[in-house]
């Protein structure tokens, strides 16, 4: 059984999920920045991601940079991120590419209180043609010095906080999660596996988070990738 601690933990992060903001990552090729999206995704509060790459490998995610946020968000890899943006927009989501036309806007003047996707492009290209055409709306994130654009991964991070603070202020991070959302990530998180039941979830928890029952564990030890690396440095 979870201790209280970490039942109070999942049902408070289950009930802050903001299933109506997904993150779109378009052509995007370094596992990293995919890694730290999920990471920012994740502590955010914004559960799904979908990423279409330009080259497929056979990990996806480092674990090192992700700090297991994949088991929290739902990673979608699809070779025609259109095709999932075109079924988006039929479920009434809007769609915002981060790019620097004519039009473009400035990220903070966006209502991000209503459902939107939000479309990262590739490293050195951006945006596809595809999908900035598709996008209601182009935006940009001012910049104030010589250089013309932030990391993909750095430049999500501000933008999903930009939107948690819209949506902390409107009160969203504070509502009682749907049911149908409380199942939904009962089955996605695999909190059977747990012992929590669907009733220990349904109603969001009062109160501060517990104290811990023990110290603190680092749990990058029990991390395949991180042992294997850490091995290797030590042989040099």
């Amino acid at each position: 059984m979870p201790t209280v601690r970490r039942t109070h933990r999942i049902s408070q992060t289950l009930h802050q999920r903001q299933l109506d903001i997904v993150i779109a990552l378009d052509f995007v090729h370094d596992q990293h920045n995919l890694s730290a999206v999920l990471r920012t995704a994740d502590a955010s509060g914004f559960g799904r991601v979908i990423w279409a790459p330009d080259i497929k490998k056979p990990e996806n995610v480092n674990p090192e940079v992700s700090k297991g946020s994949e088991r929290w968000v739902d990673l979608r890899v699809v070779d025609d991120l259109k095709a999932s943006l075109l079924e988006l927009r039929g479920q009434g989501y809007q769609i915002a590419a981060t790019h620097m036309g004519r039009e473009a806007v400035d990220f903070r003047t966006v209502d991000w209180t209503t459902p939107w996707v939000v479309i990262f492009g590739n490293e050195h290209r951006g945006c596809s043609n595809a999908t900035v055409e598709m996008a209601d709306k182009n935006i940009f994130l001012p910049m104030a010095g010589f250089v013309q654009s932030l990391n993909i991964s750095v430049a999500a991070a501000v933008t999903m906080y930009e939107i948690q603070r819209q949506r902390q202020l409107a009160g969203f991070y504070q509502r009682n999660a749907s049911a149908e959302q409380v199942r939904l990530l009962y089955d996605q998180w695999r909190l059977a596996d747990e012992e929590l039941t669907l009733e220990d979830l349904y109603q969001r928890p009062a109160g501060p988070l517990p104290p811990p029952d023990q110290p603190h564990k680092d749990g990058r030890a029990d991390c395949p990738f991180f042992r294997r690396h850490s091995k290797a440095a030590e042989s040099e």
